[in-house]
C-alpha cells in the first residue's frame, strides 16, 4: 500500500516546480522504504508545466486541466485521484526538506487524533516565514501586527521549549498497513504544537479525514480554502498540528500577488467574506467588512503622503486605491483572478 500521495496544484510555475519535484526526488532516495506517489494538477498552465511534470523521473501522474479552476478544485481533482492512506498537500513553490515526507506520516499514524500537520517554512535565505495563524475573526482586523508578531515569538519559543519525542517517529512504522522499516532518522519532531491553523504550502492530511470531510470547499477559488479545512478538522475533533522541525523553503517570487496585485487582492477579500459568513456569521463578516474598509481608507492616506519618496510605495498606492474604488462600487463581481491570470500569462494586458 502507498504511505502518502503527494498532490501539487500547479499553475504557471514551471521552473519552480522542477525544483519541488527534484526536492521530492531527494526525499526519495534519502528514505526509499516510504512508498509515495506524487500526483500534478496542472490547472491549465500555458508555460510548459505540465510537459516538465510527465518528463519527471519520480513518475509523476499528471492530471492536466483544459482552464484554470481554481487552488481548491485541483486539489479535491488529486485528492479523488489519490491512492495513499495519508496526503500532503504541497505547493508548487515549496522545496522540502529530505525527512519531511517520512516526518509528516509519522505523526499521522503515531497519533490518532491529528488531522493536518503543517511544517516549519522559510525564506530561501533561511528567515522563518508566517507558517500558523489564528482562524479570522473580529478581533483579527483589530489587533496591529505586532501583537501577531508576538504571539508567533511566544509560539516558538513554547514549541523550542516542549519535550522531545511527543510522536515517536522511531517507533513508528513507515510502511503502514504493510509493515515496513522503522526510520529512526525520521522522527516527527518533539514539541509540535497544537494551533487553529497551519499555512498550506507544506500540509498532510490524514487519509481517514480527507474522506470524512471531502476534501477542500470549492467555494474558495483561491486563498484560505486551507484554513477552512483546519476549522472542519478542529470541528471534527481533531488535532492541527505545527511541526517546526518539518521544514520547507517557500519560493514566493512568482505568486499570484505578483502577476495580478488588484486582483489577488480582490480575491482575498471574496475569500474572507465567505469564511466569515460562514464560519463567524453574516453580521461579523459585514462588521470586518468596514473596518477593513476604514483601514484602507486610512492606508491610502498614509502612503499617499510618503508614495513621493518611493516607486514601490506609489505601486502599492495603486493597488490600495484600486481595491478602494472595488469596495465603493460594491464589490462587484469583476475581476475574475482567473481572467486576469490567464490574460497575464497569455501576454495580454497589464497587471490589475
Amino acid at each position: 500500500m502507498i504511505d502518502l500521495s503527494v498532490v501539487i496544484p500547479s499553475y504557471e510555475n514551471a521552473a519552480l516546480l522542477e525544483g519541488c519535484l527534484a526536492a521530492l526526488a531527494r526525499a526519495r532516495a534519502a528514505h526509499p522504504a516510504l512508498r509515495f506517489e506524487v500526483l500534478v494538477v496542472d490547472n491549465g498552465s500555458r508555460d510548459g508545466s505540465a510537459e516538465r511534470a510527465a518528463a519527471s523521473t519520480l513518475g509523476v501522474r499528471l492530471i492536466a486541466l483544459a482552464r484554470n479552476r481554481g487552488f481548491a478544485a485541483a486539489v479535491n481533482m488529486g485528492l479523488r485521484a489519490r491512492h495513499g492512506r495519508h496526503v500532503l498537500l504541497l505547493n508548487s513553490d515549496a522545496e522540502i526538506e529530505p525527512g519531511v515526507l517520512v516526518g509528516g506520516v509519522a505523526w499521522l499514524d503515531g497519533e490518532a487524533d491529528v488531522g493536518v500537520v503543517g511544517a516549519g517554512l522559510l525564506h530561501p535565505d533561511g528567515r522563518e516565514q508566517r507558517s500558523v495563524h489564528a482562524l479570522p475573526g473580529w478581533t483579527s482586523e483589530l489587533l496591529p501586527d505586532r501583537f501577531v508578531r508576538w504571539g508567533r515569538r511566544r509560539l516558538r519559543d513554547r514549541a523550542s521549549a516542549a519535550p522531545r519525542g511527543r510522536a515517536r517517529a522511531g517507533a513508528v512504522p513507515v510502511g503502514g498497513e504493510g509493515g515496513g522499516a522503522h526510520r529512526s532518522g525520521a522522527r516527527a519532531i518533539g514539541g509540535g504544537q497544537d494551533v487553529e491553523a497551519v499555512r498550506g504550502a507544506v500540509f498532510f492530511m490524514a487519509g481517514d479525514l480527507v474522506e470524512a470531510l471531502g476534501g477542500l470547499d470549492e467555494g474558495y477559488f483561491f486563498f484560505l480554502e486551507e484554513t477552512d479545512y483546519c476549522a472542519r478538522v478542529r470541528d471534527a475533533g481533531r488535532r492541527v498540528v505545527y511541526a517546526p522541525g518539518l521544514r520547507a523553503i517557500h519560493r514566493l517570487g512568482a505568486s499570484s500577488k505578483a502577476r495580478a496585485p488588484l486582483a489577488t487582492r480582490i480575491e482575498y477579500e471574496r475569500s474572507l467574506d465567505r469564511f466569515l459568513a460562514r464560519r463567524r456569521g453574516p453580521g461579523v463578516a459585514r462588521l470586518v467588512r468596514g473596518l477593513r474598509l476604514l483601514r484602507g481608507v486610512g492606508g491610502l492616506v498614509l502612503l499617499g503622503l510618503a508614495a513621493p519618496l518611493s516607486g514601490r510605495l506609489r505601486s502599492r498606492l495603486r493597488e490600495r486605491a484600486g481595491l478602494l474604488l472595488w469596495h465603493l462600487r460594491g464589490r462587484p463581481a469583476e475581476p475574475v483572478l482567473a481572467d486576469v491570470l490567464a490574460s497575464r500569462a497569455s501576454g495580454e494586458g497589464t497587471p490589475i
